[in-house]
């Protein structure tokens, strides 16, 4: 018999859209950053009042590729654009803080929920999370509740990830949506009864949904190019763990590994 493919590949429709994915995360009164779509220079310029902001290929692009930061007006006339591409204008954000929330929907309002990561980010690509994030109660429910919401409105099924931008006004807002496991979340191999992973696969596959169950707290760290060959042959304590993705290419801030470090929740 014929088995129907989860996530729903359509999903990625949505997803894979920066404009698409803003409009839908908007429509379901979930806050995202101030926007515009940008066909061609006049659009541009003619959002000026979005400046400082980032300009981003709808399509495509991760950890910080096919992104330009545009401080004015001058920044609009100098930058080249491609006509076969369209872009998205996202006005910059006062940053306090990252957070990230990872679900894996199983169907119909079953869920299972990890805390929020709070994340570090260097030259736009991850460098470290922990659990638990240094945030309000208010924002820990929050965040869990609109990705939650996400996750329903698109009938999701499988581990999904919301990144969320919390202001210096302290507004939530989602920045974007990963349909998959995430990196924010590799820590919990190390730190819960259940990893995204294994998660994903039972939803996936139908399995049974087991409560997951934090066992300690936790800090991820990415490592990047260079930096995975001092960890290799490094001599690890107990509560260390390294994790060496044995790629083939050393390149410039290319995900090579990651290393975590747990403690006992009450430390």
């Amino acid at each position: 018999s014929i088995k129907e493919v989860l996530p729903k590949p359509q999903i990625n429709k949505i997803i894979q859209n920066r404009i698409l994915e803003k409009n839908f995360v908007n429509d379901q009164n979930i806050k995202t950053t101030q926007y515009k779509k940008i066909n061609n220079k006049d659009d541009l310029i003619s959002n000026a009042d979005l400046l400082p902001a980032m300009l981003k290929t709808a399509t495509l692009g991760y950890d910080g590729k096919g992104q330009f930061k545009l401080n004015n007006l001058e920044d609009c006339k100098n930058i080249s654009l491609s006509t076969d591409s369209e872009y998205i204008l996202e006005k910059m954000v006062n940053l306090k803080k990252e957070i990230s929330v990872i679900v894996t929907r199983f169907k119909k309002n079953e869920y299972e929920i990890y805390e929020p990561f709070e994340n570090k980010h260097e030259d736009q690509i991850l460098k470290v999370s922990k659990i638990p994030a240094n945030i309000s109660k208010e924002h820990f429910s929050q965040s869990i509740e609109n990705a939650k919401k996400i996750s329903e409105k698109l009938d999701y099924v499988g581990t999904l990830c919301v990144e969320f931008f919390i202001d210096e006004k302290d507004n939530l807002l989602v920045n974007e949506i990963a349909p998959r496991v995430h990196n924010s979340g590799h820590m919990t191999i190390n730190s819960h009864n259940i990893s995204q992973f294994e998660n994903h696969i039972r939803a996936v596959c139908g399995l049974k949904k087991v409560n997951i169950l934090k066992l300690y707290n936790a800090k991820m760290t990415n490592i990047l190019g260079n930096e995975i060959t001092k960890y290799k042959g490094k001599k690890l304590k107990g509560n260390e763990f390294f994790f060496d993705y044995l790629k083939k290419e050393v390149k410039e801030k290319r995900k090579m590994g990651h290393f975590t470090e747990i403690n006992k929740i009450n430390d």
